[in-house]
């Protein structure tokens, strides 16, 4: 896709053909451009999880241990 020409509305809004419902980073260089970055939002659990190999594979672990069958009683 070639250079397109985008107009923002009275209250800065721009349209992105192509890209509805997606979240971007924004950055302003020094030369006036703008840089949108495709951004996802992750929960700080999810965050960690990504970033630690020691995490995934404990959990790993954990989900494939075999599960114990042993009944309570009710008192």
């Amino acid at each position: 896709m070639g250079p397109q020409l985008v107009e923002t509305d009275s209250r800065s809004r721009v349209v992105l053909p192509g890209h509805a419902n997606m979240r971007f980073i924004v950055r302003e260089n020094d030369d006036g451009s703008i840089l949108l970055e495709p951004a996802r939002v992750v929960s700080e659990a999810q965050f960690e999880y990504d970033n630690s190999p020691e995490l995934q594979a404990l959990l790993a672990r954990a989900a494939s241990a075999p599960k114990s069958s042993t009944r309570r009683r009710r008192a």
